[in-house]
């Protein structure tokens, strides 16, 4: 979950639940349906963004999402590279045993085994 960020937490949990049902769905006529999960993309700027809207959140956040923002923006970190993407494309189209969401991209991975 990313906090303070609600509507695309939610968007993103009806992507999967919409993906899920629909693997489940189409099974029958042996269609398979997967969700390719990429982690941070450092050419989002997804970081440099956020920062742009500080000054709308409320104060008693600011502190906290100012630590989070600056995260987001280390260089340090690891991120998704694209063929970290395409490796996870491949591999949901052409190995039936992959699991119906893929994390692609080691940062993307780390998170997805924090969730479980």
């Amino acid at each position: 979950m990313i906090p303070l960020l609600a509507v695309y937490t939610a968007s993103k949990a009806a992507v999967n639940a919409f993906t899920e049902s629909l693997a489940i769905e189409l099974a029958p006529f042996n269609i398979r349906v997967g969700l390719v999960l990429p982690g941070r993309s450092p050419a989002t700027r997804f970081g440099e963004n956020a920062q742009r809207i500080m000054g709308e959140i409320p104060a008693e956040y600011a502190a906290w999402s100012q630590q989070l923002f600056q995260g987001m923006q280390d260089a340090r970190a690891k991120v998704t590279r694209p063929e970290d993407v395409a490796h996870a494309i491949w591999q949901m189209a052409n190995d039936p045993d992959t699991p119906v969401r893929l994390p692609a991209g080691e940062d993307a991975r780390e998170m997805a085994a924090q969730l479980m």
